[in-house]
Protein backbone atom coordinates (compact mmCIF):
# COMPACT_ATOMS: atom_id res chain seq x y z
CA UNK A 1 0.00 0.00 0.00
CA UNK A 2 2.84 1.96 0.48
CA UNK A 3 4.55 1.94 -2.75
CA UNK A 4 0.61 2.75 -4.20
CA UNK A 5 0.72 6.57 -1.81
CA UNK A 6 3.97 6.86 -3.35
CA UNK A 7 3.16 6.48 -6.82
CA UNK A 8 -0.12 8.46 -6.29
CA UNK A 9 2.16 11.41 -4.92
CA UNK A 10 4.56 10.99 -8.23
CA UNK A 11 1.81 10.88 -10.56
CA UNK A 12 0.30 14.14 -8.67
CA UNK A 13 3.49 15.97 -8.76
CA UNK A 14 4.17 15.20 -12.52
CA UNK A 15 0.49 15.97 -13.03
CA UNK A 16 1.26 19.62 -11.78
CA UNK A 17 4.32 20.40 -13.73
CA UNK A 18 2.18 19.44 -16.84
CA UNK A 19 4.18 16.43 -17.54
CA UNK A 20 1.77 14.23 -18.42
CA UNK A 21 3.42 11.16 -20.34
CA UNK A 22 5.75 11.04 -17.31
CA UNK A 23 2.09 10.98 -15.02
CA UNK A 24 0.37 7.95 -17.34
CA UNK A 25 3.60 5.55 -17.06
CA UNK A 26 3.67 6.03 -13.62
CA UNK A 27 0.26 4.91 -12.25
CA UNK A 28 -0.93 2.90 -15.92
CA UNK A 29 0.21 -0.76 -14.13
CA UNK A 30 -2.02 0.06 -10.80
CA UNK A 31 -4.57 0.41 -12.88
CA UNK A 32 -5.91 -3.15 -13.37
CA UNK A 33 -5.13 -3.77 -9.71
CA UNK A 34 -8.08 -1.47 -8.47
CA UNK A 35 -11.07 -2.25 -9.60
CA UNK A 36 -13.72 1.43 -10.35
CA UNK A 37 -15.62 1.02 -7.48
CA UNK A 38 -12.89 1.31 -4.84
CA UNK A 39 -11.59 4.70 -3.42
CA UNK A 40 -8.05 3.51 -4.95
CA UNK A 41 -9.48 3.09 -8.32
CA UNK A 42 -11.85 5.94 -8.59
CA UNK A 43 -8.41 8.27 -7.41
CA UNK A 44 -6.48 6.52 -10.28
CA UNK A 45 -9.09 6.80 -13.01
CA UNK A 46 -9.25 10.72 -12.98
CA UNK A 47 -5.48 10.95 -12.21
CA UNK A 48 -5.91 9.55 -15.74
CA UNK A 49 -8.48 10.94 -17.39
CA UNK A 50 -7.02 14.14 -16.89
CA UNK A 51 -3.38 13.22 -18.21
CA UNK A 52 -4.95 11.65 -21.33
CA UNK A 53 -6.66 14.38 -21.87
CA UNK A 54 -3.77 17.18 -21.58
CA UNK A 55 -2.55 15.42 -24.41
CA UNK A 56 -5.17 14.90 -26.19
CA UNK A 57 -6.10 11.27 -26.26
CA UNK A 58 -9.93 11.89 -25.43
CA UNK A 59 -10.50 8.41 -26.39
CA UNK A 60 -8.62 6.53 -23.84
CA UNK A 61 -10.41 8.96 -21.19
CA UNK A 62 -13.50 8.35 -22.28
CA UNK A 63 -12.88 4.51 -21.75
CA UNK A 64 -12.17 5.43 -18.17
CA UNK A 65 -14.73 7.93 -17.50
CA UNK A 66 -17.38 4.88 -18.65
CA UNK A 67 -15.19 2.64 -16.42
CA UNK A 68 -16.61 5.03 -13.62
CA UNK A 69 -20.01 4.67 -15.05
CA UNK A 70 -19.70 0.98 -12.91
CA UNK A 71 -19.04 2.77 -9.51
CA UNK A 72 -21.95 2.63 -6.78
CA UNK A 73 -21.07 6.05 -5.98
CA UNK A 74 -23.73 8.57 -7.50
CA UNK A 75 -21.66 11.54 -7.32
CA UNK A 76 -18.50 9.69 -9.16
CA UNK A 77 -21.29 8.50 -11.85
CA UNK A 78 -22.90 12.24 -12.43
CA UNK A 79 -18.79 13.31 -12.81
CA UNK A 80 -17.91 10.96 -15.17
CA UNK A 81 -20.90 11.38 -16.97
CA UNK A 82 -20.24 14.98 -17.26
CA UNK A 83 -16.68 14.71 -18.00
CA UNK A 84 -17.70 12.01 -21.23
CA UNK A 85 -19.88 14.71 -22.82
CA UNK A 86 -16.90 17.41 -22.64
CA UNK A 87 -14.54 14.87 -23.86
CA UNK A 88 -17.00 13.84 -26.84
CA UNK A 89 -17.41 17.54 -27.96
CA UNK A 90 -15.98 18.38 -31.38
CA UNK A 91 -12.77 20.47 -31.20
CA UNK A 92 -13.27 24.20 -32.36
CA UNK A 93 -10.72 26.23 -34.14
CA UNK A 94 -10.35 29.18 -32.86
CA UNK A 95 -11.22 32.32 -35.23
CA UNK A 96 -8.59 34.83 -36.21
CA UNK A 97 -10.46 38.20 -35.31
CA UNK A 98 -10.72 36.94 -31.64
CA UNK A 99 -7.09 36.86 -31.05
CA UNK A 100 -5.75 40.04 -29.79
CA UNK A 101 -2.47 41.57 -31.52
CA UNK A 102 0.04 43.76 -30.54
CA UNK A 103 1.90 45.46 -32.67
CA UNK A 104 5.60 46.60 -31.76
CA UNK A 105 7.26 48.85 -33.47
CA UNK A 106 10.63 49.38 -31.41
CA UNK A 107 13.92 47.73 -32.71
CA UNK A 108 16.46 46.86 -30.27
CA UNK A 109 18.85 45.33 -32.64
CA UNK A 110 21.21 48.86 -31.78
CA UNK A 111 21.21 48.32 -27.67
CA UNK A 112 23.81 51.28 -27.87
CA UNK A 113 20.95 54.16 -28.72
CA UNK A 114 18.69 52.86 -26.30
CA UNK A 115 19.39 55.29 -23.61
CA UNK A 116 17.31 56.20 -20.43
CA UNK A 117 16.47 59.33 -22.80
CA UNK A 118 14.84 57.17 -25.53
CA UNK A 119 12.89 55.47 -22.95
CA UNK A 120 11.34 58.89 -21.83
CA UNK A 121 10.56 59.60 -24.99
CA UNK A 122 8.79 56.12 -25.70
CA UNK A 123 6.37 56.95 -21.91
CA UNK A 124 5.26 60.18 -23.81
CA UNK A 125 4.45 58.47 -26.90
CA UNK A 126 2.07 56.00 -25.51
CA UNK A 127 -1.16 56.03 -27.08
CA UNK A 128 -4.95 55.82 -24.68
CA UNK A 129 -8.15 55.50 -25.60
CA UNK A 130 -10.04 58.35 -26.59
CA UNK A 131 -13.22 58.60 -24.31
CA UNK A 132 -15.60 62.04 -24.03
CA UNK A 133 -17.68 62.79 -21.47
CA UNK A 134 -21.05 62.84 -23.58
CA UNK A 135 -24.37 62.24 -21.93
CA UNK A 136 -26.06 58.42 -22.99
CA UNK A 137 -29.27 59.41 -21.87
CA UNK A 138 -31.38 58.08 -19.08
CA UNK A 139 -31.31 54.05 -18.24
CA UNK A 140 -34.55 52.75 -19.80
CA UNK A 141 -36.23 49.88 -17.68
CA UNK A 142 -37.32 46.69 -19.08
CA UNK A 143 -40.74 47.34 -20.92
CA UNK A 144 -43.75 44.83 -20.24
CA UNK A 145 -43.20 43.47 -24.06
CA UNK A 146 -39.73 41.81 -22.70
CA UNK A 147 -41.22 40.76 -19.44
CA UNK A 148 -43.46 38.81 -21.69
CA UNK A 149 -40.93 37.45 -24.00
CA UNK A 150 -38.54 36.20 -21.31
CA UNK A 151 -41.34 34.34 -19.43
CA UNK A 152 -42.20 32.55 -22.97
CA UNK A 153 -38.57 31.54 -23.66
CA UNK A 154 -38.09 30.40 -20.50
CA UNK A 155 -41.47 28.46 -20.63
CA UNK A 156 -40.57 26.68 -24.05
CA UNK A 157 -36.22 25.82 -22.66
CA UNK A 158 -38.07 24.32 -19.19
CA UNK A 159 -40.58 22.06 -21.61
CA UNK A 160 -37.44 20.97 -24.10
CA UNK A 161 -35.53 20.07 -20.96
CA UNK A 162 -38.07 17.89 -19.20
CA UNK A 163 -37.64 14.96 -21.46
CA UNK A 164 -36.76 14.33 -25.19
CA UNK A 165 -37.95 10.75 -24.97
CA UNK A 166 -41.04 9.68 -23.13
CA UNK A 167 -42.03 5.94 -22.28
CA UNK A 168 -45.15 5.20 -21.33
CA UNK A 169 -46.74 1.92 -20.76
CA UNK A 170 -50.23 1.13 -19.55
CA UNK A 171 -51.54 -1.64 -17.39
CA UNK A 172 -55.44 -1.51 -17.96
CA UNK A 173 -56.19 -3.97 -14.97
CA UNK A 174 -59.87 -3.74 -14.95
CA UNK A 175 -60.39 -7.01 -16.14
CA UNK A 176 -57.81 -9.58 -14.04
CA UNK A 177 -59.10 -12.10 -16.81
CA UNK A 178 -58.48 -9.81 -20.11
CA UNK A 179 -55.64 -7.11 -19.39
CA UNK A 180 -54.91 -4.98 -22.12
CA UNK A 181 -51.28 -3.38 -22.50
CA UNK A 182 -49.94 -0.29 -24.07
CA UNK A 183 -46.36 0.20 -24.71
CA UNK A 184 -45.77 3.88 -26.48
CA UNK A 185 -42.57 5.94 -27.24
CA UNK A 186 -42.89 9.61 -28.10
CA UNK A 187 -40.54 11.73 -29.70
CA UNK A 188 -40.59 15.78 -28.82
CA UNK A 189 -37.52 16.02 -31.99
CA UNK A 190 -38.29 15.41 -35.46
CA UNK A 191 -35.56 12.49 -35.93
CA UNK A 192 -34.91 10.14 -33.31
CA UNK A 193 -32.27 9.00 -31.75
CA UNK A 194 -29.99 6.44 -32.52
CA UNK A 195 -30.65 3.98 -29.49
CA UNK A 196 -34.40 4.45 -30.10
CA UNK A 197 -34.41 3.42 -33.63
CA UNK A 198 -32.35 0.28 -32.35
CA UNK A 199 -34.77 -0.60 -29.37
CA UNK A 200 -37.84 -0.18 -32.02
CA UNK A 201 -36.13 -2.47 -34.38
CA UNK A 202 -35.73 -4.89 -31.95
CA UNK A 203 -39.32 -4.88 -30.33
CA UNK A 204 -40.56 -5.39 -34.46
CA UNK A 205 -38.37 -8.86 -34.23
CA UNK A 206 -40.15 -9.93 -30.93
CA UNK A 207 -43.90 -9.00 -31.94
CA UNK A 208 -45.96 -8.90 -35.06
CA UNK A 209 -46.33 -6.09 -37.25
CA UNK A 210 -50.52 -5.95 -36.96
CA UNK A 211 -49.48 -4.84 -32.66
CA UNK A 212 -47.07 -2.14 -33.92
CA UNK A 213 -47.86 1.12 -35.35
CA UNK A 214 -44.67 3.36 -36.23
CA UNK A 215 -44.53 7.00 -37.66
CA UNK A 216 -41.80 9.62 -37.18
CA UNK A 217 -42.71 10.80 -33.96
CA UNK A 218 -44.67 7.60 -32.28
CA UNK A 219 -44.00 3.88 -31.50
CA UNK A 220 -46.69 2.23 -30.24
CA UNK A 221 -47.30 -1.60 -29.39
CA UNK A 222 -50.98 -2.84 -28.23
CA UNK A 223 -51.68 -6.22 -27.09
CA UNK A 224 -54.97 -7.37 -25.68
CA UNK A 225 -56.87 -9.58 -23.64
CA UNK A 226 -54.00 -11.38 -21.83
CA UNK A 227 -53.86 -13.26 -18.25
CA UNK A 228 -51.19 -12.20 -15.99
CA UNK A 229 -48.24 -14.70 -16.78
CA UNK A 230 -48.82 -13.20 -20.60
CA UNK A 231 -48.49 -10.02 -19.51
CA UNK A 232 -44.92 -10.61 -17.25
CA UNK A 233 -44.07 -12.19 -20.46
CA UNK A 234 -44.69 -9.63 -22.77
CA UNK A 235 -43.03 -6.84 -20.24
CA UNK A 236 -40.02 -8.84 -19.99
CA UNK A 237 -39.50 -8.69 -23.82
CA UNK A 238 -40.12 -5.63 -23.93
CA UNK A 239 -37.55 -5.34 -21.31
CA UNK A 240 -35.05 -7.11 -22.90
CA UNK A 241 -35.11 -5.76 -25.72
CA UNK A 242 -34.27 -2.30 -24.09
CA UNK A 243 -31.38 -3.53 -22.16
CA UNK A 244 -27.23 -3.24 -23.53
CA UNK A 245 -26.27 -6.05 -21.71
CA UNK A 246 -27.64 -9.63 -22.47
CA UNK A 247 -25.92 -11.67 -20.22
CA UNK A 248 -27.23 -8.96 -17.45
CA UNK A 249 -28.04 -10.75 -14.21
CA UNK A 250 -31.24 -7.97 -13.71
CA UNK A 251 -34.38 -9.84 -11.99
CA UNK A 252 -36.72 -8.16 -14.83
CA UNK A 253 -40.16 -7.50 -14.68
CA UNK A 254 -42.35 -9.23 -11.75
CA UNK A 255 -46.32 -8.57 -11.19
CA UNK A 256 -47.42 -10.73 -8.28
CA UNK A 257 -51.13 -11.04 -7.05
CA UNK A 258 -53.54 -13.01 -4.83
CA UNK A 259 -57.14 -12.42 -3.80
CA UNK A 260 -59.82 -12.29 -1.11
CA UNK A 261 -63.29 -13.51 -1.87
CA UNK A 262 -65.83 -12.17 -0.29
CA UNK A 263 -70.07 -11.85 -0.75
CA UNK A 264 -70.31 -8.88 -3.06
CA UNK A 265 -67.01 -9.22 -4.60
CA UNK A 266 -62.78 -10.00 -4.44
CA UNK A 267 -60.48 -7.30 -3.40
CA UNK A 268 -56.87 -7.69 -4.97
CA UNK A 269 -53.81 -7.22 -3.85
CA UNK A 270 -50.77 -6.67 -6.38
CA UNK A 271 -46.89 -6.03 -6.07
CA UNK A 272 -45.14 -5.13 -9.16
CA UNK A 273 -41.41 -4.90 -9.25
CA UNK A 274 -39.48 -3.25 -12.07
CA UNK A 275 -35.44 -4.46 -12.68
CA UNK A 276 -34.33 -1.73 -14.05
CA UNK A 277 -30.47 -1.27 -12.89
CA UNK A 278 -29.42 -2.64 -16.68
CA UNK A 279 -31.06 0.40 -18.24
CA UNK A 280 -28.42 3.49 -18.39
CA UNK A 281 -29.65 6.58 -16.94
CA UNK A 282 -29.56 9.50 -19.52
CA UNK A 283 -31.04 12.89 -19.37
CA UNK A 284 -33.56 12.55 -22.19
CA UNK A 285 -35.38 10.08 -20.91
CA UNK A 286 -38.44 9.90 -18.61
CA UNK A 287 -40.04 6.65 -18.44
CA UNK A 288 -43.84 5.69 -16.65
CA UNK A 289 -46.22 2.96 -16.04
CA UNK A 290 -49.87 3.89 -16.01
CA UNK A 291 -51.99 1.22 -14.33
CA UNK A 292 -55.90 1.38 -14.42
CA UNK A 293 -57.90 0.07 -12.18
CA UNK A 294 -61.62 -0.49 -11.38
CA UNK A 295 -62.74 0.71 -8.03
CA UNK A 296 -61.77 1.87 -4.94
CA UNK A 297 -57.40 1.75 -4.60
CA UNK A 298 -55.18 1.83 -1.84
CA UNK A 299 -51.48 2.30 -2.21
CA UNK A 300 -49.50 0.72 0.64
CA UNK A 301 -46.10 1.63 2.06
CA UNK A 302 -44.75 3.39 -1.17
CA UNK A 303 -42.38 6.67 -2.25
CA UNK A 304 -45.51 9.15 -3.21
CA UNK A 305 -42.94 11.47 -4.79
CA UNK A 306 -42.78 8.85 -7.71
CA UNK A 307 -46.47 8.13 -8.52
CA UNK A 308 -49.26 10.37 -8.82
CA UNK A 309 -53.43 8.82 -8.81
CA UNK A 310 -55.82 10.22 -10.89
CA UNK A 311 -59.14 9.65 -8.96
CA UNK A 312 -61.26 10.99 -11.60
CA UNK A 313 -60.02 8.35 -14.33
CA UNK A 314 -58.52 5.87 -11.97
CA UNK A 315 -55.06 6.31 -13.15
CA UNK A 316 -51.97 5.19 -11.34
CA UNK A 317 -49.10 7.23 -13.16
CA UNK A 318 -45.83 5.90 -12.05
CA UNK A 319 -42.63 6.99 -12.55
CA UNK A 320 -39.92 4.44 -13.20
CA UNK A 321 -36.16 5.22 -12.30
CA UNK A 322 -33.46 3.78 -14.46
CA UNK A 323 -30.57 1.95 -13.00
CA UNK A 324 -32.70 1.19 -9.85
CA UNK A 325 -34.91 -1.58 -8.96
CA UNK A 326 -38.39 0.15 -8.88
CA UNK A 327 -41.47 -1.57 -6.70
CA UNK A 328 -45.19 -0.55 -6.16
CA UNK A 329 -47.90 -2.26 -4.19
CA UNK A 330 -51.55 -1.43 -4.10
CA UNK A 331 -54.65 -3.07 -3.77
CA UNK A 332 -58.55 -2.45 -5.37
CA UNK A 333 -61.99 -3.53 -4.93
CA UNK A 334 -63.50 -6.26 -7.86
CA UNK A 335 -67.41 -6.22 -7.40
CA UNK A 336 -69.34 -9.62 -8.53
CA UNK A 337 -71.80 -7.24 -10.87
CA UNK A 338 -74.32 -10.34 -12.00
CA UNK A 339 -74.56 -10.97 -8.30
CA UNK A 340 -75.14 -7.24 -7.42
CA UNK A 341 -77.56 -7.16 -10.52
CA UNK A 342 -79.56 -10.35 -9.08
CA UNK A 343 -80.14 -9.11 -5.87
CA UNK A 344 -81.14 -5.62 -6.83
CA UNK A 345 -83.68 -7.00 -8.86
CA UNK A 346 -84.95 -9.58 -5.87
CA UNK A 347 -84.94 -6.24 -3.76
CA UNK A 348 -86.97 -4.52 -6.03
CA UNK A 349 -89.22 -6.91 -7.18
CA UNK A 350 -89.71 -7.74 -2.75
CA UNK A 351 -90.30 -3.89 -2.32
CA UNK A 352 -92.91 -3.75 -5.25
CA UNK A 353 -94.77 -6.93 -3.92
CA UNK A 354 -95.09 -5.67 0.20
CA UNK A 355 -96.26 -2.20 -1.28
CA UNK A 356 -99.21 -3.80 -3.14
CA UNK A 357 -100.04 -5.94 -0.30
CA UNK A 358 -100.05 -3.20 2.29
CA UNK A 359 -102.57 -1.46 -0.57
CA UNK A 360 -104.82 -4.25 -0.79
CA UNK A 361 -105.35 -4.56 3.16
CA UNK A 362 -105.87 -0.88 3.42
CA UNK A 363 -108.71 -1.50 1.05
CA UNK A 364 -110.28 -4.49 2.29
CA UNK A 365 -111.14 -2.63 5.83
CA UNK A 366 -113.11 0.33 4.11
CA UNK A 367 -117.12 -0.13 4.73
CA UNK A 368 -118.50 -1.85 1.75
CA UNK A 369 -121.89 0.13 -0.11
CA UNK A 370 -125.20 -1.30 0.00
CA UNK A 371 -125.99 -3.48 -2.89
Amino acid sequence: MKKFEQAIKQAELALSKGEYKNCIEIINDQLDLFPPDTREGINIRFILITAFSGISQNEKAIVLCKELLKSNNNLIKEEARSLIQILSSPNLKTPEDWNVKFENDLDFSNKKNFSLKNKKNLKKQQKYINTENKPTGETRTFQKGFIVITFVLLFLLLSLLSGCVKINSTLDLREIDSINVNFDIENKYLSKFPWQINFENKLSDFFPNKQIISNKDLFSLKKTGLNLEEVNLTLNKILKSASNNSKSKSKGINIKHYENNFLLGKKYYFDIAIDLTNINETDNLEMYLNIIYPSKLDILGNEPNLYEVNKKEKIISWRLIPEKSNEINFSFWGWNDLLIGTLGVILLVSTAYFVMRKRYELGSDLPKLPS
